[in-house]
């Protein structure tokens, strides 16, 4: 946080010197809507966070600059799946040393239309906070503002929160205690169920985030109303392993409240004179 205020009081500083006639600036907050994964009904979302504060530099009056420092709230869903067959997995257990005779287990396990593989899917949901600035041009008719640019984010932190579900059919079937394998495939397999872990680091990301926003708002006296949407063009990951590319991508629904420094300007010039 206390890089974020540095960096705004350096960036309102400069501009404020250089463009001190034509500034307005103030607080904005709002919430991201961020697809994190496609699923058999559709698309599914979460929410995110965003806030920060606000600097537009007036050229005309229809022509302008929007920029700011905020921290964002961005996620992005991940899954895999590994199959093995049961019996490899019991032997893998031994490390490559000859361990009890499967091969009866194996022949027993040899039944057609039997589900002799272990799968684990992994499903997870990695959440990213970053400082970013965006730098836009506005283009604004009677009340309307139509905003385009790119933006940059540096990633504070992360958090994963991930589900390994752990699936042995054949086990649902077959009584192993009472065919005399229990104690010793109990010591060798994982459990069928879900595990549930939260991890938190940034291991695996990239640290920096670059794209481009655009959106429309719609201006009322000194509240801005805006609606963007922010596309990521770099991967997410560090190294996505001959994957296909990830991005972040949002849509951002936010409210400003923006202040004419000119008018404060010129106020305190007056009580002075």
């Amino acid at each position: 946080m206390k890089k974020l205020i540095l960096t705004f009081v350096t960036l309102f500083s400069f501009t404020h010197s250089y463009y001190g006639q034509k500034v307005s600036m103030g607080p904005e907050i709002g919430m991201n809507t961020i697809p994190v994964e496609n699923t058999e009904i559709g698309q599914n979302y979460q929410l995110g966070h965003h806030f920060g504060g606000h600097l537009k530099f007036h050229f005309s009056e229809k022509f302008k600059l929007s920029t700011g420092v905020f921290i964002s709230q961005k996620k992005k869903g991940y899954s895999s799946s590994y199959t093995s067959p049961l019996v490899d997995d019991l032997l893998g257990g031994f490390g490559g040393f000859v361990g009890p005779d499967t091969s009866g287990l194996d022949s027993l396990l040899n039944i057609p239309g039997l589900n002799t593989d272990i799968t684990e899917t992994t499903k997870g949901i990695t959440s990213e906070i970053f400082i970013e600035i965006p730098i836009l041009a506005n283009y604004k008719l009677k009340n309307v503002n139509f905003y385009l640019g790119p933006y940059i984010g540096i990633l504070l932190s992360a958090t994963k929160n991930e589900e390994v579900t752990t699936e042995i059919p054949a086990l649902d079937v077959l009584d192993l205690d009472a065919l005399g394998f229990g104690g010793f495939a109990s010591f060798l397999l994982p459990e069928s169920g879900t595990e549930t872990t939260s991890i938190s680091g940034t291991d695996g990301l990239r640290s920096l985030d670059f794209g481009v926003n655009a959106g429309i708002g719609y201006e009322m006296n000194d509240l801005h109303f805006n609606f963007m949407y922010s596309y990521g063009l770099l991967d997410y990951r560090d190294d996505n392993e001959g994957e296909d590319k990830e991005t972040l991508k949002l849509f951002r629904v936010s409210i400003a409240y923006l202040f004419d420094l000119t008018k404060k300007d010129k106020e305190s010039s007056a009580r002075f004179n």
